[in-house]
């Protein structure tokens, strides 16, 4: 998946119960749509593939929740 198109693992991969994984990537959404039918394709081979999801333009929130994502850019204010 990381080879077939110019994107980057944004954090360690996790186990989600039993056998299920969970793996977060970044990058232009054209890239990361590869990436993913190249992962599932792949994946699919060794097993079932339960869901890949691409999200386009997330919200600014989630990199809170993202494991091993960047911190949001402190916003100013001005008074």
């Amino acid at each position: 998946m990381l080879k077939a198109a110019n994107v980057e693992l944004t954090g360690p991969m996790n186990g989600v119960g039993s056998a299920l994984v969970s793996a977060i990537i970044t990058g232009d959404v054209a890239a990361v749509k590869a990436a993913i039918e190249a992962g599932a394709e792949t994946a699919g081979r060794y097993g079932e593939v339960v869901s890949a999801h691409v999200i386009a333009r997330p919200h600014e929130d989630t990199d809170v929740i993202i494991p091993g994502a960047k911190a949001p850019a402190k916003r100013s204010t001005a008074k």
